[in-house]
């Protein structure tokens, strides 16, 4: 009787453990695109350029990526004002709609620039041109940022402070 009172009473628990949708995943906080050119719209109104993260959904140094570094800088708000930032799966067999309109394959898009490693950042303007050079792969977390941070400033400089 004690075991049966037991599970009923963890019933609630386990039902809530399995009903964790999977963007709840922290390391799913990049936004995935399948509209390149709605999103390039958005960066030209916005007078941004993209941070466009090429991936693989079983890629763990995709996964360190997001989670270490680019799910951070989209919490913390300081970059929203300066990159829009966005995935594709090139393991997807979802159709994305590219700068000019095209349907293809993500695989295929990444294979137009040459990101055939993931994870790829491109750093591109809103007709698709390459910014700077590219981002190719991680290794240490903390070097990483700095020259992420580096990039995003060649593109997209820091507003400049007011002095008071």
């Amino acid at each position: 009787m004690c075991r049966i009172l037991a599970l009923l009473l963890s019933l609630p628990l386990l039902a809530s453990l399995t009903l964790i949708p999977a963007a709840a995943d922290e390391s799913r906080g990049i936004p995935t695109t399948d509209d390149l050119q709605a999103d390039a719209r958005l960066a030209a109104s916005s007078g941004r350029p993209i941070l466009l993260m090429v991936s693989q959904a079983h890629c763990p140094y995709c996964d360190l990526m997001k989670r270490e570094v680019l799910h951070p800088m989209t919490l913390g708000g300081d970059y929203l004002e300066r990159i829009l930032i966005r995935e594709i799966l090139i393991d997807s067999t979802a159709k994305i709609i590219d700068f000019q309109g095209r349907r293809s394959s993500a695989a295929a898009f990444a294979r137009g620039y040459g990101a055939n490693f993931t994870p790829t950042l491109l750093f591109l303007d809103p007709q698709g041109r390459e910014l700077t050079e590219r981002i190719v792969g991680i290794n240490t977390v903390e070097l990483f940022s700095f020259y992420l941070d580096a990039a995003i400033d060649k593109v997209a400089p820091p507003a400049a402070e007011t002095v008071n």
